[in-house]
């Protein structure tokens, strides 16, 4: 997948953050979301890459409670793992699963420590031929 074709933006709140991704495709979409978050997590800081490789796979009823599995997966193992997970791959997303693997980096310190995603307005369509969604982080 070209990381090119996707992108992510982000919009601060009191305690929240709200994050809105558009690409391609549904993989793209959420491999995405997981590299925005690290993005989020680790800020300037300059860690280098690498690490391990980590199969994710999570499931849930549908594509925008997906994408908060998704992203709170990944908030899990951040916090149980002690890193961050700027490299992310999704080689499957339907309707109510998703899976691929992530890399992480360990930083010292965290610019941004996110708590969790929300169901707060959650939101994830294709609309034309693009992949969008916006879903809130709790900060």
């Amino acid at each position: 997948m070209d990381p090119s074709a996707a992108s992510h933006a982000f919009t601060e709140h009191t305690g929240e953050v709200r994050l809105e991704v558009r690409a391609k495709t549904c993989e793209a979409l959420f491999a995405e979301a997981g590299r925005a978050l690290a993005e989020l997590m680790l800020g300037d800081s300059k860690v280098p890459a690498g690490g391990e490789r980590q199969a994710v796979a999570v499931e849930a009823r549908d594509r925008a409670a997906l994408l908060v599995e998704w992203l709170n997966e990944l908030i899990f193992l951040s916090e149980s793992k002690k890193q961050v997970f700027p490299r992310v791959e999704v080689e499957r997303a339907t309707e109510t699963s998703v899976s691929g693997a992530v890399w992480g980096v360990a930083p010292e310190l965290l610019a941004v420590p996110v708590k969790a995603a929300t169901f707060h307005e959650v939101v994830v369509e294709e609309a034309g031929g693009e992949w969008r969604a916006s879903v809130v982080l709790d900060v």
